[in-house]
Protein backbone atom coordinates (compact mmCIF):
# COMPACT_ATOMS: atom_id res chain seq x y z
CA UNK A 1 0.00 0.00 0.00
CA UNK A 2 1.45 3.92 -0.93
CA UNK A 3 2.76 5.68 1.91
CA UNK A 4 3.21 8.68 -0.46
CA UNK A 5 0.46 11.54 0.40
CA UNK A 6 -2.89 11.22 -1.49
CA UNK A 7 -3.93 13.93 -3.69
CA UNK A 8 -6.81 14.21 -5.83
CA UNK A 9 -7.70 16.66 -8.19
CA UNK A 10 -11.20 16.68 -8.42
CA UNK A 11 -13.45 18.37 -10.96
CA UNK A 12 -15.05 18.71 -14.82
CA UNK A 13 -12.39 17.29 -17.07
CA UNK A 14 -14.44 16.31 -20.54
CA UNK A 15 -12.88 13.30 -21.30
CA UNK A 16 -16.01 11.30 -21.74
CA UNK A 17 -16.88 13.51 -25.22
CA UNK A 18 -13.57 15.05 -25.24
CA UNK A 19 -14.68 18.84 -24.13
CA UNK A 20 -12.17 21.26 -24.86
CA UNK A 21 -13.37 24.67 -23.15
CA UNK A 22 -11.70 26.87 -20.71
CA UNK A 23 -13.31 24.59 -17.66
CA UNK A 24 -12.24 21.37 -18.56
CA UNK A 25 -8.62 22.51 -20.07
CA UNK A 26 -7.35 24.41 -17.01
CA UNK A 27 -8.92 21.08 -14.62
CA UNK A 28 -6.30 18.89 -17.15
CA UNK A 29 -3.76 21.40 -16.75
CA UNK A 30 -3.57 21.33 -12.83
CA UNK A 31 -3.81 17.69 -12.65
CA UNK A 32 -1.09 17.27 -15.24
CA UNK A 33 0.92 20.42 -12.89
CA UNK A 34 0.68 17.90 -10.05
CA UNK A 35 1.28 14.98 -11.41
CA UNK A 36 4.84 16.47 -12.58
CA UNK A 37 5.40 19.01 -9.64
CA UNK A 38 4.38 16.78 -6.51
CA UNK A 39 6.61 13.86 -7.29
CA UNK A 40 6.58 12.52 -4.01
CA UNK A 41 3.12 12.62 -3.86
CA UNK A 42 0.15 10.09 -5.14
CA UNK A 43 -1.58 12.09 -7.49
CA UNK A 44 -5.18 10.81 -9.07
CA UNK A 45 -8.26 12.54 -10.48
CA UNK A 46 -12.19 12.24 -10.48
CA UNK A 47 -13.63 13.25 -13.89
CA UNK A 48 -17.50 14.69 -12.85
CA UNK A 49 -18.52 14.65 -16.17
CA UNK A 50 -18.18 10.60 -15.64
CA UNK A 51 -21.07 11.14 -13.57
CA UNK A 52 -23.52 12.12 -16.64
CA UNK A 53 -23.40 8.28 -17.39
CA UNK A 54 -24.13 6.78 -14.29
CA UNK A 55 -25.48 8.43 -10.96
CA UNK A 56 -23.91 5.46 -8.72
CA UNK A 57 -20.39 6.94 -9.73
CA UNK A 58 -21.52 9.39 -6.92
CA UNK A 59 -19.91 6.87 -4.41
CA UNK A 60 -16.98 6.56 -6.36
CA UNK A 61 -16.41 10.26 -6.21
CA UNK A 62 -16.91 10.59 -1.89
CA UNK A 63 -15.14 7.56 -1.88
CA UNK A 64 -11.56 9.34 -3.53
CA UNK A 65 -12.71 12.41 -1.46
CA UNK A 66 -12.76 10.71 2.02
CA UNK A 67 -9.12 8.84 1.22
CA UNK A 68 -7.09 12.07 0.08
CA UNK A 69 -5.07 13.88 2.11
CA UNK A 70 -5.11 17.74 -0.47
CA UNK A 71 -7.86 17.86 -2.53
CA UNK A 72 -7.70 20.31 -5.78
CA UNK A 73 -11.02 21.56 -6.70
CA UNK A 74 -12.35 23.06 -9.99
CA UNK A 75 -16.01 22.63 -9.66
CA UNK A 76 -18.33 24.58 -11.92
CA UNK A 77 -21.73 26.55 -10.98
CA UNK A 78 -23.60 23.81 -10.03
CA UNK A 79 -20.96 21.52 -8.55
CA UNK A 80 -19.71 24.39 -6.21
CA UNK A 81 -23.47 24.47 -5.04
CA UNK A 82 -24.49 20.97 -4.54
CA UNK A 83 -21.30 18.97 -3.93
CA UNK A 84 -19.13 21.23 -1.98
CA UNK A 85 -21.50 21.68 1.15
CA UNK A 86 -21.05 17.76 1.36
CA UNK A 87 -17.10 17.83 0.20
CA UNK A 88 -16.63 20.18 3.31
CA UNK A 89 -18.16 18.71 5.86
CA UNK A 90 -16.29 15.34 4.89
CA UNK A 91 -12.86 17.76 4.81
CA UNK A 92 -13.83 18.16 8.49
CA UNK A 93 -14.34 14.01 9.27
CA UNK A 94 -11.60 12.78 7.40
CA UNK A 95 -9.39 15.81 7.93
CA UNK A 96 -8.38 16.12 4.16
CA UNK A 97 -7.23 19.77 3.36
CA UNK A 98 -9.06 21.55 0.32
CA UNK A 99 -7.50 23.81 -2.42
CA UNK A 100 -10.25 25.44 -4.30
CA UNK A 101 -8.73 26.69 -7.51
CA UNK A 102 -11.10 29.30 -9.19
CA UNK A 103 -11.90 29.02 -12.90
CA UNK A 104 -12.99 32.35 -14.49
CA UNK A 105 -13.96 35.71 -12.54
CA UNK A 106 -17.62 35.06 -11.31
CA UNK A 107 -17.42 33.85 -7.42
CA UNK A 108 -17.80 36.65 -6.12
CA UNK A 109 -21.58 37.74 -7.48
CA UNK A 110 -22.47 33.65 -7.39
CA UNK A 111 -21.68 33.47 -3.51
CA UNK A 112 -23.92 36.31 -2.67
CA UNK A 113 -27.25 34.49 -1.85
CA UNK A 114 -25.01 31.47 -0.37
CA UNK A 115 -24.46 32.47 3.13
CA UNK A 116 -23.78 28.95 4.28
CA UNK A 117 -21.08 28.47 0.81
CA UNK A 118 -19.32 31.32 2.09
CA UNK A 119 -19.27 29.91 5.76
CA UNK A 120 -17.62 26.98 4.32
CA UNK A 121 -15.34 28.82 2.15
CA UNK A 122 -13.52 30.83 4.26
CA UNK A 123 -12.58 28.20 6.37
CA UNK A 124 -11.08 26.19 3.31
CA UNK A 125 -6.99 25.89 3.15
CA UNK A 126 -7.03 27.90 0.06
CA UNK A 127 -9.26 29.67 -2.46
CA UNK A 128 -6.65 30.12 -5.68
CA UNK A 129 -8.20 33.18 -7.72
CA UNK A 130 -7.18 33.51 -11.24
CA UNK A 131 -7.38 37.70 -10.87
CA UNK A 132 -6.37 40.42 -8.42
CA UNK A 133 -9.69 42.24 -8.39
CA UNK A 134 -11.61 38.75 -7.73
CA UNK A 135 -9.19 38.76 -4.56
CA UNK A 136 -10.14 41.88 -3.38
CA UNK A 137 -13.73 41.34 -3.93
CA UNK A 138 -13.80 37.87 -1.79
CA UNK A 139 -11.58 39.56 0.40
CA UNK A 140 -13.68 42.98 1.10
CA UNK A 141 -17.19 41.70 0.26
CA UNK A 142 -16.91 38.44 2.69
CA UNK A 143 -13.87 39.05 4.44
CA UNK A 144 -12.40 35.79 3.11
CA UNK A 145 -8.53 35.48 4.48
CA UNK A 146 -7.34 32.27 2.42
CA UNK A 147 -7.47 34.36 -1.03
CA UNK A 148 -4.74 34.48 -2.94
CA UNK A 149 -3.61 34.42 -6.76
CA UNK A 150 -2.82 31.40 -8.91
CA UNK A 151 -2.95 32.89 -12.10
CA UNK A 152 -4.05 30.50 -15.15
CA UNK A 153 -0.93 29.14 -17.42
CA UNK A 154 -0.61 27.02 -19.85
CA UNK A 155 2.49 24.62 -20.70
CA UNK A 156 4.87 25.66 -23.34
CA UNK A 157 7.94 25.59 -24.59
CA UNK A 158 7.33 26.80 -28.52
CA UNK A 159 8.91 29.97 -30.46
CA UNK A 160 6.74 31.09 -32.95
CA UNK A 161 8.48 32.07 -36.23
CA UNK A 162 7.08 35.47 -37.39
CA UNK A 163 5.18 35.28 -40.74
CA UNK A 164 4.36 38.08 -43.36
CA UNK A 165 1.05 38.15 -45.29
CA UNK A 166 -0.52 40.92 -47.65
CA UNK A 167 -4.21 40.06 -45.57
CA UNK A 168 -4.36 40.82 -42.13
CA UNK A 169 -5.25 37.02 -40.71
CA UNK A 170 -7.99 37.42 -37.63
CA UNK A 171 -8.57 34.58 -35.87
CA UNK A 172 -10.92 33.23 -32.60
CA UNK A 173 -10.64 30.86 -30.77
CA UNK A 174 -13.06 29.80 -28.20
CA UNK A 175 -16.14 28.11 -27.58
CA UNK A 176 -18.40 29.01 -30.60
CA UNK A 177 -21.61 30.82 -29.28
CA UNK A 178 -22.76 33.96 -29.61
CA UNK A 179 -22.09 35.09 -25.70
CA UNK A 180 -18.32 35.07 -26.76
CA UNK A 181 -18.85 38.26 -29.29
CA UNK A 182 -20.44 36.43 -32.44
CA UNK A 183 -22.30 38.92 -33.26
CA UNK A 184 -19.50 41.46 -33.13
CA UNK A 185 -17.30 39.53 -35.52
CA UNK A 186 -19.76 39.15 -38.19
CA UNK A 187 -20.48 42.52 -38.11
CA UNK A 188 -17.11 42.96 -39.10
CA UNK A 189 -17.19 41.14 -42.10
CA UNK A 190 -20.29 43.20 -42.80
CA UNK A 191 -18.29 45.75 -42.90
CA UNK A 192 -15.26 44.71 -44.88
CA UNK A 193 -17.91 43.72 -47.55
CA UNK A 194 -19.79 47.06 -47.60
CA UNK A 195 -16.00 48.55 -48.24
CA UNK A 196 -14.60 46.19 -50.63
CA UNK A 197 -12.13 45.37 -48.33
CA UNK A 198 -12.12 41.59 -49.13
CA UNK A 199 -8.89 41.26 -50.47
CA UNK A 200 -7.56 42.60 -47.26
CA UNK A 201 -8.48 40.56 -44.71
CA UNK A 202 -9.49 36.24 -43.56
CA UNK A 203 -11.22 35.22 -40.58
CA UNK A 204 -11.05 31.99 -39.21
CA UNK A 205 -12.90 30.20 -36.11
CA UNK A 206 -11.51 27.10 -34.02
CA UNK A 207 -13.44 25.80 -31.58
CA UNK A 208 -16.69 23.40 -30.49
CA UNK A 209 -19.82 24.70 -31.59
CA UNK A 210 -22.45 25.31 -28.82
CA UNK A 211 -25.44 23.54 -29.92
CA UNK A 212 -27.87 26.38 -29.50
CA UNK A 213 -26.10 28.55 -31.79
CA UNK A 214 -24.46 26.23 -34.20
CA UNK A 215 -27.42 26.74 -37.11
CA UNK A 216 -26.51 30.59 -36.66
CA UNK A 217 -23.26 30.27 -36.91
CA UNK A 218 -22.72 28.18 -39.72
CA UNK A 219 -26.11 29.91 -41.80
CA UNK A 220 -23.27 33.21 -41.06
CA UNK A 221 -19.98 31.60 -41.99
CA UNK A 222 -21.36 30.29 -45.70
CA UNK A 223 -22.52 34.26 -46.26
CA UNK A 224 -18.75 35.33 -46.64
CA UNK A 225 -15.77 33.81 -49.31
CA UNK A 226 -13.26 35.20 -46.82
CA UNK A 227 -14.40 33.59 -43.71
CA UNK A 228 -13.89 30.03 -42.55
CA UNK A 229 -14.50 27.87 -39.00
CA UNK A 230 -11.87 24.95 -39.07
CA UNK A 231 -13.41 22.89 -36.18
CA UNK A 232 -12.04 22.56 -32.78
CA UNK A 233 -8.36 22.46 -32.58
CA UNK A 234 -6.32 19.64 -30.15
CA UNK A 235 -4.54 21.41 -27.32
CA UNK A 236 -1.10 20.21 -28.38
CA UNK A 237 -1.87 21.89 -32.15
CA UNK A 238 -3.14 25.29 -30.55
CA UNK A 239 0.22 27.35 -30.26
CA UNK A 240 2.04 26.42 -34.01
CA UNK A 241 -1.94 27.07 -35.73
CA UNK A 242 -2.73 30.67 -33.86
CA UNK A 243 1.36 31.72 -34.94
CA UNK A 244 0.35 31.57 -38.24
CA UNK A 245 -2.25 34.13 -37.59
CA UNK A 246 -1.98 37.97 -36.99
CA UNK A 247 -4.26 38.86 -34.49
CA UNK A 248 -7.05 37.37 -32.15
CA UNK A 249 -10.53 38.70 -31.73
CA UNK A 250 -12.67 37.75 -28.61
CA UNK A 251 -15.21 40.39 -27.89
CA UNK A 252 -16.90 38.49 -25.22
CA UNK A 253 -20.09 39.50 -23.60
CA UNK A 254 -19.30 37.39 -20.47
CA UNK A 255 -18.69 40.34 -18.01
CA UNK A 256 -16.96 37.99 -15.72
CA UNK A 257 -14.62 35.73 -17.33
CA UNK A 258 -11.67 35.19 -15.56
CA UNK A 259 -9.01 34.97 -17.72
CA UNK A 260 -9.82 33.75 -20.95
CA UNK A 261 -7.74 30.58 -22.45
CA UNK A 262 -7.68 31.91 -25.85
CA UNK A 263 -5.87 35.25 -24.94
CA UNK A 264 -3.11 33.47 -23.08
CA UNK A 265 -2.96 31.08 -25.97
CA UNK A 266 -2.44 33.72 -28.14
CA UNK A 267 0.58 35.22 -26.65
CA UNK A 268 2.33 31.92 -26.11
CA UNK A 269 1.51 31.70 -29.83
CA UNK A 270 2.77 35.57 -30.37
CA UNK A 271 0.31 37.47 -31.57
CA UNK A 272 -2.12 40.02 -29.52
CA UNK A 273 -5.38 39.95 -28.88
CA UNK A 274 -8.25 42.90 -29.31
CA UNK A 275 -10.91 42.16 -26.56
CA UNK A 276 -14.16 43.62 -25.25
CA UNK A 277 -13.27 45.40 -21.88
CA UNK A 278 -14.61 42.75 -19.44
CA UNK A 279 -14.22 43.16 -15.69
CA UNK A 280 -10.81 41.69 -15.39
CA UNK A 281 -9.42 42.41 -18.67
CA UNK A 282 -6.95 45.60 -17.94
CA UNK A 283 -5.22 42.85 -15.53
CA UNK A 284 -4.20 40.74 -18.75
CA UNK A 285 -4.28 43.13 -22.20
CA UNK A 286 -1.97 46.01 -21.92
CA UNK A 287 -4.15 47.99 -24.06
CA UNK A 288 -2.02 49.61 -26.98
CA UNK A 289 1.12 47.00 -26.46
CA UNK A 290 -0.24 43.65 -26.06
CA UNK A 291 -3.72 44.11 -27.95
CA UNK A 292 -6.40 46.40 -27.40
CA UNK A 293 -9.54 46.38 -25.08
CA UNK A 294 -12.64 48.05 -26.36
CA UNK A 295 -15.82 49.71 -24.62
CA UNK A 296 -18.00 46.38 -23.31
CA UNK A 297 -21.62 47.55 -24.57
CA UNK A 298 -20.85 49.94 -27.66
CA UNK A 299 -17.03 49.23 -28.74
CA UNK A 300 -18.24 47.34 -31.67
CA UNK A 301 -17.05 50.29 -34.10
CA UNK A 302 -14.07 50.78 -31.92
CA UNK A 303 -12.58 47.08 -32.78
CA UNK A 304 -13.33 47.58 -36.22
CA UNK A 305 -11.16 50.61 -36.41
CA UNK A 306 -8.73 48.92 -34.59
CA UNK A 307 -8.61 45.91 -37.11
CA UNK A 308 -8.30 48.53 -39.56
CA UNK A 309 -5.44 49.91 -38.35
CA UNK A 310 -3.51 46.89 -38.09
CA UNK A 311 -3.93 46.34 -41.46
CA UNK A 312 -2.70 49.47 -42.50
CA UNK A 313 0.17 50.01 -40.06
CA UNK A 314 2.39 46.70 -40.33
CA UNK A 315 5.14 47.95 -38.14
CA UNK A 316 2.52 48.74 -35.47
CA UNK A 317 1.29 45.07 -35.68
CA UNK A 318 4.99 43.86 -35.52
CA UNK A 319 5.26 45.88 -32.12
CA UNK A 320 2.04 44.12 -30.66
CA UNK A 321 3.29 40.53 -31.96
CA UNK A 322 6.99 41.20 -30.23
CA UNK A 323 5.07 42.49 -26.75
CA UNK A 324 3.00 39.56 -26.90
CA UNK A 325 5.91 37.23 -26.79
CA UNK A 326 6.81 39.01 -23.85
CA UNK A 327 3.77 38.88 -22.14
CA UNK A 328 3.37 34.87 -22.22
CA UNK A 329 5.85 34.78 -19.76
CA UNK A 330 3.70 35.65 -16.93
CA UNK A 331 1.59 32.49 -17.60
CA UNK A 332 3.89 30.14 -17.19
CA UNK A 333 3.40 26.89 -14.97
CA UNK A 334 3.58 28.49 -11.22
CA UNK A 335 4.52 26.24 -8.77
CA UNK A 336 2.10 24.17 -6.56
CA UNK A 337 4.43 22.86 -3.81
CA UNK A 338 3.99 25.27 -1.48
CA UNK A 339 0.51 24.52 -1.07
CA UNK A 340 0.97 20.96 -0.70
CA UNK A 341 3.73 22.20 2.40
CA UNK A 342 1.66 24.61 3.63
Amino acid sequence: MSTKTKVLVLGYFGYLTNQLDGQTVKTRDVYRLAKEQLTDCDVEYFDTQSLQKSKLLLFKMFFKVMCCKTLFYLPAHNNLKVFFPIIFILSQLFRFKIHYFVVGGWLREYLTNLPIHRFMLARIKGIHAETQRLKRELEEFYDFRNVDIFPNFRFFDFNPQPTDSKKLRIVFMARIMKQKGLDWIFNLADYIVANGLQEKFSITFFGQEADEDKEYFEGKVKQYDFVEYCGHLQPELIHETLSLYDVMLLPTHFYTEGLPGSVVDAYISGIPVIVTEWKHSHEFVDDGKSGFIVPFNDGMQQMIDRVLLLEKDRELLRQLKTNALVKRMEFAPPKLDNLIRG
